[in-house]
């Protein structure tokens, strides 16, 4: 922690992942997210299907507000925010979401990204989390296909969002052991380490 007025104070952290129907925010949506807190709690999961359950019934997947502002919701209780290639993906994902639905702003945070972590202190081949995962030893993610894909976010297929949100909470495990193993290479904030 950091020392403040004669004492340390606490930060609180959380591991979190988003999953998406395209690559680009404007063409695409939320379909899930998983958060979990540094503390050991089990993982949050927040799906399309479940919190629009009715614009998802009458085949509208189109509108993720209330995913997106829920996610966010979650995301804010928390002062260090720990995600793979966020810096990159996930926070702009989410700002351009939010701006597309005239939500406040995602409010800027310490975040720390194992990609930068990889970039900055060692020298990998590729630094995707598939790869840092398994040259760590620590690989428990699963692999979606493109068929998957199309039928959770246009067919609204409850059994393929089941997969992709099952992928989504590995990943986010996957991650939590990742930063487990690198946090020596960053500056210290807490136990978790910083990116930056």
């Amino acid at each position: 922690g950091f020392l403040v007025e004669g004492g340390l104070a606490h930060f609180t952290s959380a591991v979190f992942d988003l999953e998406t129907s395209h690559l680009n925010a404007d063409f695409g949506i939320v379909l899930c997210g998983v958060i979990k807190a540094g503390d050991g709690s089990e993982p949050k999961v927040f799906r399309g299907d479940v919190i629009q359950a009715k614009e998802w019934a009458k085949g509208r997947r189109s509108n993720d507000k209330d995913l997106v502002s829920t996610i966010v919701e979650e995301l804010t209780k928390y002062d260090i925010w720990i995600g793979h290639n966020s810096v990159k993906f996930d926070i702009p994902f989410l700002r351009t979401r939010l701006a597309r639905w005239r939500l406040p702003p995602l409010r800027m945070n310490k975040i720390v990204d194992p990609v930068m972590l990889a970039r900055n202190s060692l020298r990998m081949s590729y630094n995707s989390l598939d790869r840092i995962a398994d040259f760590l030893g620590v690989n428990s993610k699963t692999t979606v296909s493109g068929d998957v894909w199309l039928r959770a976010y246009l067919d609204g297929d409850k059994e393929a969002m089941n997969y992709i949100t099952a992928h989504c909470i590995q990943d986010v495990l996957t991650l939590e052991k990742i930063v487990e193993a690198l946090k020596a290479y960053s500056t210290q904030l807490n136990s978790w380490g910083s990116g930056r």
